[in-house]
């Protein structure tokens, strides 16, 4: 039994998020709600979507070729050739290594974001754009390293692999920078929402432009804190146990180690329920304005509608007069 049929369970989160990413495309730049996000914001979640539909078409393609191969024609003819699996699998790790790298991308957006609030409103396009190819650049860093010593002259590749059994070093470098990251971004993310959070409060006579870029950025960021919860401890399950594989191959059956490889880089489901845990705040913060915004319009006095208002601006010290 081939590899690919043995772990064929595990391969149907790629077969579900395929057109997952694709329907949370299409969510980001038609919902409602998340239209109010700044377009660079946007960009760079799009090429984190992307990142993910490359990486489930790259091993829906490899490994149905494999099926197809071993139930239609020839069991021999699976062994894959080393083009065809450098090519898909080249599309696997890329995708898997620009939806990681994306963090840093995140990062310097909503920080200038927080720094230009006011003025970065429908402005600044051309930084989005930077920083959403910022994120493949980087991750060609350790693709680099990763493909470096393939060869394609004189090969067997009995199952279509990158990284050699027994030789974990480049992994697990690559492993702990991507780890590294992910912790990052969390710390970052944490600390530009309460900043946000807190800039709002103290700007309450501030323009309206940069009340909105505020809330939007408190907003974001909020989801910004799932993905890095998410990804953080995915990488760290995820890389710890293929270390731990690349590790032990030389002494276990090649057939189980493949099969525990493929096991192991469960990336479509993370990012599956990453979409839904995302999909599920923006609903929540959603539901919530429309709700406050429902509760001011009820109001039946208006005296409750001014104690209301000088609550929300009594932290806010009168200007001084000339």
């Amino acid at each position: 039994m081939p590899t690919a049929q043995r772990c064929l369970p595990w391969h149907l989160p790629a077969c579900i998020g395929f057109p997952m990413f694709f329907w949370a495309s299409i969510r980001l730049w038609s919902g409602s709600f998340t239209k109010n996000f700044h377009k660079n914001f946007r960009l760079i979640i799009q090429m984190h979507l992307l990142g993910f539909i490359i990486h489930c078409y790259g091993r829906v393609i490899l490994h149905s070729l494999d099926l197809y191969n071993y139930h239609f024609r020839d069991p021999c003819d699976m062994i894959p050739d080393i083009y065809r699996c450098f090519v898909f699998r080249l599309m696997y790790n890329s995708g898997m290594w620009i939806t990681i790298c994306t963090a840093v991308s995140l990062i310097i957006e909503r920080m200038i974001a927080t720094y230009l609030r006011g003025q970065y409103e429908n402005q600044y396009i051309w930084i989005g754009i930077l920083l959403m190819f910022l994120a493949p650049a980087i991750a060609s860093f350790p693709l680099y390293l990763a493909y470096s010593n393939l060869k394609f002259d004189g090969v067997f590749m009995p199952y279509c692999s990158v990284y050699k059994p027994g030789h974990p070093e480049i992994a697990n470098l690559n492993s702990g920078v991507a780890i590294g990251a992910q912790i990052i971004a969390r710390i970052m993310f944490g600390y530009l929402f309460h900043l946000n959070k807190k800039l709002r409060e103290k700007m309450q006579r501030s323009s309206l432009s940069t009340r909105f870029q505020l809330e939007q950025n408190k907003t974001s960021t909020q989801c910004l804190k799932i993905y890095a919860n998410i990804s953080t401890i995915f990488l760290i399950l995820q890389i710890g146990s293929f270390t731990y594989l690349l590790k032990v191959a030389p002494g276990i059956p090649k057939e189980h180690y493949l099969a525990l490889m493929e096991l192991n880089c469960q990336f479509p489901l993370y990012g599956i329920i990453t979409v839904l845990l995302v999909t599920k705040r923006i609903s929540s913060v959603r539901n919530h304005i429309s709700s406050t915004l429902t509760s001011q319009l009820n109001l039946d006095r208006k005296e409750a509608y001014f104690a209301n208002f000088n609550q929300q601006i009594g932290a806010v010290k009168p200007l001084p007069k000339k």
